[in-house]
């Protein structure tokens, strides 16, 4: 019988001391970085508010220089600690590019709706920074690319539920932009592996806005 050791530390704190040890050879800058993560945690809990004043000064370095080093899931375990502790995340185009990527890596059902979860608590973290989008001439905006990458990454789940919520999402934060989504979307649903449930929720939302 093998004997498991209790581990102190709440959730969130185990989350980053995992962190820190799987990235620890990373080297400085990150690897202080996340030393000072764990710091945090161990002193504030591993969630909530964060009476820090440089946190989100902090998470965006940190996030930064993983992104540097080519370490996307660094990236998103950086994200994820900023997201449990409500801490601003500005440097966002190295997150949304680590989802894109974790969602073309996924093989499964499974890990499809893991990385429908990241995005869809990405997007309500960002919502109060980002929903504005005042940007609307860049096509590489951060906001656009997040809610399209959300509704393709429902689309390969071909659950009905996800692809409406993410669809549902994307109208509101692309309004200028959905029927052109959708049009394209129904345009590759043509090939003949496209489940007909999946067309079917492309070609609803198609006709609505075409129409409107």
């Amino acid at each position: 019988m093998s004997i498991h050791p209790i581990a102190f530390g709440d959730e969130g704190q185990l989350a980053t001391r995992a962190l820190v040890e799987r990235h620890s050879g990373l080297g400085e800058p990150l690897a202080g970085y996340l030393r000072t993560l764990e710091s945090l945690d161990r002193r504030h809990g591993g969630a909530g508010p964060l009476s820090v004043a440089d946190a989100g000064e902090l998470a965006d370095a940190a996030i930064v220089e993983a992104h540097r080093a080519e370490a996307g899931e660094l990236v998103l375990g950086i994200a994820l600690w900023a997201v449990r502790h409500e801490v601003a995340i500005r440097a966002l185009e190295p997150v949304v590019n680590a989802l894109a990527l974790r969602s073309n890596a996924a093989a499964s059902s499974q890990e499809l709706a893991a990385v429908f979860g990241l995005m869809q608590g990405f997007i309500a973290h960002v919502a109060p920074s980002l929903a504005g989008d005042l940007e609307r001439s860049n096509p590489e905006r951060p906001w656009r690319i997040l809610h399209a990458n959300f509704a393709i990454t429902a689309i390969r789940t071909e659950d009905p539920a996800m692809m409406s919520y993410a669809f549902d999402a994307l109208d509101r934060a692309l309004p200028d932009e959905r029927a052109g989504f959708y049009a394209e979307a129904m345009a590759l649903a043509l090939a003949p592996r496209v489940s007909p449930a999946v067309r079917d929720a492309l070609a609803e939302r198609h006709a609505r806005w075409t129409q409107a």
